[in-house]
């Protein structure tokens, strides 16, 4: 992973705390030092953030039977989703293309994405500057553009709508999807969520907390169609069981270990989410996914390594390079 060095260069910076570096400091003019920006742009009427646009146009084959999709992603969890989709469209450019990364802007006073009640509090301001600027410059590196704001603004929902998405596969993300939003996609909107939704544990902004409270031996990733209800809509499909516990038996007293055990077959499931919207796409068919087995995809060995106990470094790759050896 690439790690940002804030004011790098510049000795009179390096000493000056994240809280007091502007943005155009800190991303953006990294950006365009590293050359992955174009230009960004925005609107009057965007309350926060903006449209990075990437230094240089794809040059990929595209195709048009390949699924377009949004991905909507912030946190490690959602910048692991990210990785997932982007060596997936390596792998089968014709079949799967980004259109377009939306990440949360943490670092904005400005920008109503609940970071005192999400994830995001687990994080302190240089930890989340760097989960940001890997999850944007992971996304313009492969010349995918990215959308740091507001996303309620018709402003961006007209630049959605052009883009002609046919799938949003969201993960962490700090801000509701309103009704209009989610009819763009032609395929529907997606969400990954880490915890067992099917039995209402971890519903809202604190899923660790969810699981903590339920005393969990074992999570599981929920998959469900994103409707104006929070964590509401028809479930797709759950993960295997994750066994989330220490060695020695206790549940994890740091949030950030929770997260990371429940990477541990991420990539599988947004893999095999990622396919059947493709497969939908290849056959013409504009109705959602509603129902994946996502038990019967997983590999045996994968499913058996998820029920091992937490570890602080887990010894394999993400995502599988076996997922996209076909």
């Amino acid at each position: 992973m690439l790690v940002i060095g804030i004011g790098a260069g510049n000795s009179r910076k390096q000493n000056r705390s994240v809280d007091n570096i502007k943005k155009s400091e800190w991303l953006n003019d990294q950006l365009r030092r590293f050359r992955l920006a174009h230009e960004f742009v925005s609107d009057s009427s965007v309350r926060w953030g903006e449209l990075i646009v990437p230094e240089a146009g794809r040059d990929q084959p595209r195709s048009d039977k390949a699924l377009r999709i949004v991905a909507i992603t912030s946190l490690p969890i959602g910048f692991m989703t990210l990785q997932t989709l982007l060596a997936h469209e390596r792998g089968f450019p014709d079949r799967v293309n980004l259109a377009c990364v939306v990440t949360d802007d943490p670092m904005n006073a400005d920008a109503k994405i609940g970071v005192r009640k999400r994830i995001w509090h687990h994080y302190n301001r240089a930890e989340r500057a760097v989960i940001e600027s890997q999850t944007v410059m992971s996304a313009l590196q492969n010349k995918v553009p990215v959308y740091t704001g507001d996303i309620k603004q018709p402003w961006f929902k007209n630049q959605l709508g052009a883009m002609q998405p046919d799938a949003v596969i969201c993960c962490g993300f700090g801000q509701m999807l309103d009704p209009e939003f989610l009819s763009i996609p032609k395929l529907g909107c997606y969400n990954i969520h880490p915890t067992d939704l099917s039995r209402n544990i971890g519903v809202g902004p604190a899923p660790y907390e969810g699981a903590k409270a339920n005393d969990v031996r074992t999570s599981r990733w929920t998959v469900h169609i994103m409707t104006k209800d929070i964590d509401g809509g028809p479930i797709i499909g759950l993960s295997p069981p994750i066994f989330v516990r220490t060695e020695s038996g206790g549940f994890p007293d740091n949030p950030i270990d929770y997260y990371s055990k429940m990477l541990d077959g991420l990539d599988y499931l947004v893999f095999h989410m990622a396919k059947a919207l493709a497969d939908k796409k290849l056959d013409g068919r504009t109705d959602p996914v509603k129902q994946l087995d996502f038990d019967a995809l997983f590999p045996a060995h994968i499913k058996q390594r998820m029920l091992e106990p937490l570890r602080q470094s887990p010894k394999y790759p993400f995502p599988d390079p076996a997922l996209f050896s076909v």
